[in-house]
């Protein structure tokens, strides 16, 4: 008898700055791909076959962003497609739209946007972007799930001995301690659901002493 063919996984890719143009660009390019519209060349393992490992068109894009815009919007917006592709892709980009996401000025000046997820504090933001993944899970029925930071870059902080231990970085979610950025906060709700974490931006995230603890 045949052997049977492996099950596809589907893989979630939370992004943070979802709207931004590498994200949409990503999320467009992999829509192409799965209509066979687009070609692999140059895409990493992209003709290698392993098992578990899954293909770029069973990706799955969600995640936040200030602007709370579809991506068939954004994408528009950012002009990284021509006027067919816009035209292919936009029915699928047009029903996902970024959640609100967590943010400070004091961090990175001239964000704005009215997709801002209130929250009371360090630790209820954590709360509530962990609260996020365990529904991107289970609203796209996915295998499993990474997040990657494609947000404005932010500021580094100056006073760092919240960053150093794990306990100190505890007690200043706690505390609301100033030299905690949204990036960390990301990253720790990312470490504390289990999620893999990819920081594309100089930000200061999962890097942190204290989170490299954790």
């Amino acid at each position: 008898m045949p052997a049977a063919a492996a099950k596809r996984r589907r893989v979630g890719v939370a992004v943070v700055g979802l709207g931004g143009a590498v994200a949409t660009t990503a999320a467009a390019g992999v829509e192409l791909l799965r209509r066979g519209t687009n070609r692999m060349d140059g895409l990493p393992l992209a003709d290698v076959a392993v098992p578990g490992l899954a293909r770029y068109e069973d990706l799955v894009f969600d995640g936040w962003d200030l602007n709370g815009q579809s991506l068939a919007a954004a994408v528009a917006e950012h002009r990284v497609l021509n006027d067919n592709q816009l035209d292919e892709t936009g029915s699928a980009l047009g029903a996902v739209r970024p959640r609100p996401g967590v943010a400070s000025e004091a961090f990175c000046r001239r964000i704005g946007g009215a997709n801002l997820r209130a929250v009371g504090g360090h630790r209820a933001a954590v709360a509530a972007i962990v609260e996020d993944l365990e529904r991107m899970r289970a609203s796209n029925d996915l295998d499993s799930l990474v997040m990657v930071n494609l947000a404005s870059t932010e500021r580094t902080p100056e006073d760092v001995a919240a960053l150093q231990t794990a306990d100190a970085f505890e007690r200043g979610l706690d505390g609301g301690d100033p030299a905690i950025g949204p990036a960390m906060l990301y990253a720790r709700a990312a470490i504390e659901a289990g999620v893999p974490y990819g920081n594309f931006t100089p930000s200061v995230a999962a890097d942190a002493p204290a989170l490299v603890e954790l």
